[in-house]
C-alpha cells in the first residue's frame, strides 16, 4: 500500500504537463507559444507492491531539508514533453 502522503506518479506528471500551451497578455501584445517543456525536480519516491502484483509509484517533493555532514540522497526526475501537432494529411 503506498503510503497516504505521497501522490501516484502519473498524477504528478499530469500536473506538470498541464499547461495550455498558449500564454497571451492582448493587453501588451504579447502571445507566446510551447511547444516544447522540460522540468527537472528532486523527488521523494514510494514504491510499493498491490496484492495482484502491479508496482504502484507514489511520489512527493522533498518533504524537509537536512544540515548534516552529508546530504540526505534524494531521486531526481526530468521529465520533457513535445506538442505533437498531426500533418494535414493525418499522419
Amino acid at each position: 500500500m503506498m503510503d497516504e502522503a505521497f501522490l501516484p506518479l502519473n498524477s504528478i506528471i499530469d500536473k506538470i504537463l498541464d499547461i495550455s500551451g498558449d500564454l497571451r497578455d492582448e493587453e501588451n501584445g504579447v502571445h507566446s507559444y510551447i511547444y516544447e517543456i522540460e522540468v527537472g525536480t528532486p523527488i521523494e519516491l514510494d514504491i510499493s507492491t498491490n496484492d495482484d502484483g502491479t508496482v504502484r509509484i507514489g511520489t512527493v517533493p522533498p518533504l524537509y531539508r537536512v544540515d548534516t555532514s552529508f546530504r540526505p540522497s534524494y531521486h531526481s526526475i526530468t521529465i520533457k514533453a513535445e506538442k505533437y501537432t498531426a500533418s494535414e494529411d493525418g499522419e
